[in-house]
């Protein structure tokens, strides 16, 4: 690599030198002027307080003073040292302060001694006083005394006492003391008067004061030189001697260290004026190079342009020739960009598009506000593109619907939001094409083929007569080739319904046991007559969420197809129960030749035959397993078959396992059918309540009979249901009277009672509709309140049909329960038929003229017949929204051509509940409509 000078080492070499320079003026020895003048200074403070204690000694020993000792004197020194306080700059922040304090323990030292000699001045005028009273106290005690030994001694106390005086010390204090005792033993050994004991206590005590200041002015001239200012000026000296010769030598270092660095910065500058010399040798050659570079990336940035270009040409071609409109929004959502083809969806101009708000631009002010949020949500999401079906608005006003897929796009800048709008007009105009097939095939095939399969089975069944075995041969041939095409045309429409995703699932909680038994009790003629035995293994009562007419068509598809491929006597076994992981699994064996391995691959395949000779001898159209697999997926689960060769084969599936409860059923829509309940029991009357309001009936309580009384002059109800206790009368009298008015002499009338009342016997059948035991028998209950309300007659079943062959074959059914049938073609007559003589039953279809099923039952809930119990019986295939809507009282729906004759005529004898066998009047002829 050629050697370079980058600018941050020629700022570095610069600032090298500058540095260089800088070290070399830091580096020169300091002036010595100041520490000279400052020690100077030191020592003259040094001297002038020594000759200040000289002179405070000469003044105590009574020579003559040099140079005065007073406080004037004493405020000079002060004054130095304060003057000292402005030491050299050269001297530390810390030696600065322990010069300070050095200071300022002279000037208190200094300030103790101005102190301590004012006091020892004050007490030697004192002793001058003391001095000179005392030889006057000396005679007047020796002219006290009678002459003898005290008197010699106190003469020569007076000589003692100023010798002491003059020569201060201790040996003048001892001998004083020796003086006093003298005086004291020669006291005792002569006896004085009173006034001269009295004079000699008066010397003694002035002696001893005298003494004791004479000892105090001694101590103060001495501590004023033993701790005199001298010695701290000396140490003031010390330490700023110590303190300067620690400076010079923090200097000395400092310039051994600066000389140090400056070698460094001389030999960093060297290496860069060497690199300079290179670097200005490769210059001439980088050059070059640069120019050889800059001509290649001249053409390649050429070739780029130009490879760019043909990109945003191509990119731009594509954005013109997209089907698909393609919006570009900014940040705030409005147009940035618009191509043709989003011009041609909106009919509006790129030039007025953009510009304007997409919201406002492409959607119908009618579009309801939980789409229109899902819109605007879609237009703000991050991450991820997002796809949507919207009625879009074209700028002449029509409504159009469009697919929107929304995709955030992060580039230079800020973030943008492409939607893609594609027109579905085409698309929804096949669906439905193709829904108006599905319903045509559904209503005009289902409808005529229902109608000849229950031909056929009342021809089979004798209804005509006796038919000869050759005649009843073909009939069975017919109806069970019917029976083929019409399970044909139900897989074909369900693998429509399941590819649409149309397929709805009445998912409710289901037992394991309850489908397995209601598959095999679909199979077992099946079984029968191919002498196969059918065999059920549920173990551990497990419970699923699932649609049960699906899952029975599972199994059953399943179970049907191990019957035909089972020989004679073998046997299939359904099994259920729970897995490892807690999941329910469902499984059918039987024992025939098994699948091969290479035909596992195409086993659910639509049309999928495995065997087209053998298969064509069973019978099947290959859909079964399709369906079945289809089912199952929108189940949460998948069938699987495992087949050793020859052991038969094993289908199972496996779906998560019920845990929570189930779900209550959604309470009916309140009926117009008034019951009065007198009872006083309230836990009675919420039972009855409850009970009656799910069935439909709107409850009325009189807790007395009073309240009762009032009630039914208030308003009559359709049905009384009284407790044969209450506490306020006699409920049977109340009754018989109710019997003998005319207004409710027909009122039906139901007692409640826990044992026989007297004369209950003989007013049962004339007052009373039946008699109700306590507990209630919520069966019995139900069947006697429908029983007492309904008119009387035959069981009326209203058949609401537009194909008169599929009424003629109905009623015919019904007729043959014993049920009295009433025929409407169209959704006016069911609504007037059902008005004027109200049926136990309506049978409906939903493709009716004038007025269809839905509207007929929206009708029929607004008057009494909203409790009446309804089985819808279509070719359309029903929603869960179709079914809630077609429902009053108990309703069954059930779909024409997949629903058996035996399970229509199990549903309507289940719907009458007992009404067939109740045939209070002979059996009248069938009502039609003119």
């Amino acid at each position: 690599m050629e050697p370079r000078l980058s600018k941050r080492s020629a700022a570095l070499a610069a600032g090298a030198l500058v540095l260089l320079c800088a070290l070399f003026v830091l580096g020169r020895p300091g002036s010595t002027a100041d520490h000279d003048h400052y020690r100077t200074q030191l020592r003259q403070l040094r001297v002038a307080t020594s000759e200040l204690e000289q002179d405070v000694l000469r003044q105590r020993v009574g020579m003559a003073q040099l140079h005065g000792a007073s406080d004037r004197d004493f405020e000079a020194l002060a004054a130095r040292a304060h003057q000292l306080r402005s030491a050299p700059g050269f001297l530390p922040a810390e030696g600065m302060r322990s010069l300070n304090a050095s200071l300022d323990t002279y000037l208190r030292v200094l300030e103790g001694s101005r102190v301590l000699l004012a006091t020892a001045r004050e007490k030697d005028q004192q002793l001058a006083v003391l001095r000179e009273a005392f030889p006057g106290v000396v005679a007047a005690t020796a002219a006290a005394l009678p002459q003898g030994a005290p008197r010699a001694h106190v003469e020569a106390m007076d000589v003692d006492v100023l010798l002491a005086s003059r020569a201060p010390g201790e040996a003048s204090g001892v001998r004083v003391e020796a003086s006093l005792a003298r005086l004291a033993r020669a006291r005792e050994k002569q006896p004085l008067a009173a006034p001269a004991l009295a004079a000699l206590d008066a010397l003694e005590v002035r002696t001893r004061e005298l003494m004791a200041l004479q000892r105090a002015t001694d101590a103060s001239f001495q501590a004023l030189l033993d701790h005199g200012a001298t010695g701290e000026a000396e140490r003031l000296i010390t330490t700023y001697l110590q303190l300067q010769e620690q400076s010079q030598s923090r200097a000395e270092r400092t310039r051994i260290v600066l000389f140090g660095v400056c070698l460094l910065l001389v030999g960093y500058v060297l290496i860069v004026l060497v690199r300079l010399a290179r670097a200005s040798a490769a210059l001439g050659e980088l050059n070059r190079g640069l120019e050889v570079r800059v001509a290649e990336r001249t053409q390649a940035l050429s070739a780029a342009s130009a490879e760019a270009r043909a990109s945003d040409a191509r990119k731009a071609a594509i954005l013109e020739a997209s089907p698909d409109g393609i919006v570009v929004l900014d940040e705030s959502g409005r147009v940035a960009e618009f191509n043709p083809s989003a011009a041609t969806h909106f009919r509006l101009p790129s030039a007025r598009a953009v510009g304007a708000d997409f919201m406002s631009l492409a959607l119908p002010a009618t579009l309801p506000a939980s789409q229109r949020e899902a819109v605007h949500a879609a237009l703000l999401q991050d991450g991820g593109a997002s796809r949507l079906e919207s009625p879009c608005l074209r700028a002449d006003g029509d409504v159009f619907p469009a697919e929107l897929t929304f995709a955030r796009v992060h580039a230079d800048g800020p973030p943008r939001t492409t939607v893609f709008v594609r027109d579905l007009t085409e698309r929804k105009a096949v669906e439905r094409m193709k829904n108006e097939f599905v319903s045509t095939v559904s209503h005009e095939l289902r409808t005529p083929l229902t109608s000849i399969r229950g031909s056929l089975g009342l021809l089979e069944n004798g209804i005509v007569g006796e038919l000869p075995s050759q005649a009843l041969d073909m009939v069975r041939i017919a109806r069970t080739n019917t029976e083929r095409l019409i399970r044909l045309i139900n897989d074909i429409l369900d693998l429509e319904k399941m590819e649409s995703g149309m397929l709805e699932l009445k998912l409710q909680p289901q037992t394991a046991q309850e489908l397995v038994e209601a598959t095999l009790a679909g199979v077992q003629g099946m079984a029968e007559t191919a002498h196969v035995t059918l065999r059920s293994d549920v173990e551990g009562g497990p419970q699923v969420k699932g649609d049960r007419d699906r899952l029975i068509q599972v199994l059953t598809n399943l179970v049907s197809n191990a019957i035909k491929f089972s020989p004679q006597g073998a046997s299939v076994v359904v099994a259920a129960g729970f897995t490892v992981d807690g999941q329910v699994r469902f499984s059918v064996t039987d024992q025939g030749s098994g699948i091969p391995e290479d035909n596992l691959p195409r086993l659910f395949g639509r049309f999928q035959q495995l065997d087209a000779s053998d298969t064509r001898s069973k019978g099947g159209t290959g859909l079964g397993l399709a369906i079945s697999q289809a089912i199952v997926e929108q189940h949460g689960g998948r069938i699987e078959v495992s087949s050793p060769p020859g052991q038969g084969a094993t289908f199972h599936f496996t779906l998560e396992a019920l845990r929570a409860p189930s779900v209550a059923p959604l309470p009916r829509d309140e009926s117009r059918h008034n019951v009065l309940i007198v009872t006083a029991d309230t836990e009675l009357s919420a039972l009855l309540r409850g009970l009656l309001s799910h069935e439909g009936y709107r409850v009325v309580r009189s807790a007395t009979l009073a309240e009762a009384v009032q009630a039914v002059e208030h308003a009559l109800p359709d049905a009384l249901l009284v407790d044969a206790r209450m506490p306020d009368g006699a409920v049977l009298d109340w009754v018989r009277r109710l019997r003998e008015q005319p207004r409710t002499r027909d009122l039906p009338v139901l007692a409640l009672s826990g044992r026989s009342q007297p004369g209950a016997n003989d007013a049962g059948t004339a007052l009373l509709v039946d008699w109700l035991p306590t507990p209630v028998d919520e069966t019995r209950l139900l069947k006697t309140l429908r029983y007492a309300m309904r008119q009387p007659g035959q069981a009326r079943v209203l058949v609401v049909d537009d194909d008169a062959t599929t009424r003629r074959v109905l009623c015919a059914q019904f007729e043959r329960l014993g049920a009295l049938c009433i025929e409407a073609a169209d959704g006016e007559s069911a609504v007037a038929l059902a008005r004027d003589t109200p049926p136990d039953l309506i049978v409906l279809d939903v493709g009716l003229p004038r007025l269809d099923g839905f509207e007929v039952v929206d009708i029929l809930r607004q008057g009494k017949g909203r409790a009446t119990p309804l089985i819808v019986f279509t070719g359309r295939e029903l929603s869960r929204t179709d079914q809630r809507q077609l429902t009053l009282g108990i309703t069954r729906h059930l779909t024409k051509a997949r629903a058996s004759e035996e399970e229509l005529v199990a549903s309507v004898r289940e719907l009458l509940n007992g009404l067939l066998a109740r045939r209070d009047v002979a059996a009248e002829p069938r009502k039609a409509m003119p």
